[in-house]
């Protein structure tokens, strides 16, 4: 996005597809999912993926919900729970933190199931991806 001196989601999904790839997906269709596109371009808005020349903002939760959407909030809350190294080991296990969190901060119910935010952020953290603190 920085070469392309972009900020739109039509190129971020471009982009998106490659850096999908780059991290180890293989199904084309997870690829394209959109919930998580959507939490990543999230992210790279709030500075937290590296090398983007976007500063890391500390945004509450709730603040994160209503503005960039449920995705956002979902990978943030998986983000935060990593760096503090207190995040389950399996995806079904942090996915249920991140649940948990989400209902005790904002008082909203969450999704049912975990369609592919916390994957990308926890991949993303895994790789190095993500500016911490």
């Amino acid at each position: 996005m920085n070469r392309l001196g972009k900020t739109d989601l039509d190129n971020w999904s471009d982009c998106w597809f490659t850096t999908y790839k780059e991290l180890g997906g293989k199904s084309d269709s997870s690829g394209s999912k959109g919930c998580p596109q959507h939490a990543a371009y999230e992210l790279w808005q709030l500075g937290r993926i590296k090398d983007t020349n976007i500063p890391h903002r500390q945004i509450p939760i709730k603040f994160i919900k209503q503005r960039y959407g449920r995705n956002a909030a979902y990978a943030e809350i998986a983000l935060d729970l990593l760096e503090k190294g207190q995040a389950a080991q399996s995806e079904t296990d942090l996915w249920f933190q991140v649940q948990g969190i989400l209902r005790t901060t904002i008082h909203e119910n969450p999704a049912e199931s975990q369609q592919g935010a916390v994957t990308v952020a926890r991949a993303l953290f895994d790789k190095g991806q993500i500016v911490t603190g």
